[in-house]
């Protein structure tokens, strides 16, 4: 039953966004009461936190599929970016900003568990493409790491970002882009010209 109420909050927060969804409208669609939903749930910034973290949970189980495939560097990320992407289309509101503005620590505590994340997957994904002669041997990993982590939380800014003056996607696309081509030695950018 949790992962049915679980399932359905994630479902209702990608349409309505996390601050607009209440107990109430939430117990209404999935058919049961409000004090049944309850039982489950002590209040609404506990579903939101374990709704959070479902997500997440799902999109790294992702991510930990594609880096477990024999891709190439590039491959791999930008599988990665087009799994997020989708995740990014469902939403028809900024989770990120929502998450900062209501629910401070929920946002926090996501922010330290998807910088561990990028932090590990860049790191596989930087040692493959080196080796592969794909990307420069005399990249400084950590630097690049947190710039790109930067970079990714900089892009769901809505006030460095307008959503009416820039598309998610190609926002996106072109820092992928970017990034990519930085890293890349002459044969890299040739193999990562190729795949775009």
């Amino acid at each position: 039953m949790r992962e049915k109420i679980i399932s359905k909050s994630t479902e209702l927060h990608f349409k309505y966004g996390m601050k607009n969804v209440t107990m109430d409208q939430l117990a209404q669609e999935l058919g049961m009461s409000k004090k049944t939903l309850y039982q489950y749930f002590a209040n609404k910034t506990e579903l939101v936190k374990e709704t959070v973290n479902f997500i997440f949970d799902k999109i790294q189980s992702e991510i930990d599929k594609i880096c477990m495939m024999k891709l190439n560097p590039y491959e791999e990320i930008l599988s990665i970016k087009k799994i997020i992407q989708d995740m990014l289309r469902k939403n028809n509101v900024s989770p990120h900003y929502q998450l900062k503005k209501y629910y401070p620590e929920i946002a926090k505590d996501l922010e330290q568990k998807k910088f561990k994340s990028i932090m590990e997957c860049l790191e596989h994904n930087l040692n493959k493409g080196m080796k592969q002669g794909y990307y420069k041997k005399d990249l400084d990993k950590e630097f690049i790491k947190r710039m790109y982590f930067a970079n990714t939380l900089a892009i769901g800014d809505q006030g460095l970002f307008p959503p009416e003056k820039f598309d998610k996607e190609e926002l996106m696309n072109e820092f992928v882009k970017m990034f990519l081509t930085g890293i890349s030695t002459k044969k890299g950018r040739k193999k990562l010209k190729e795949l775009l």
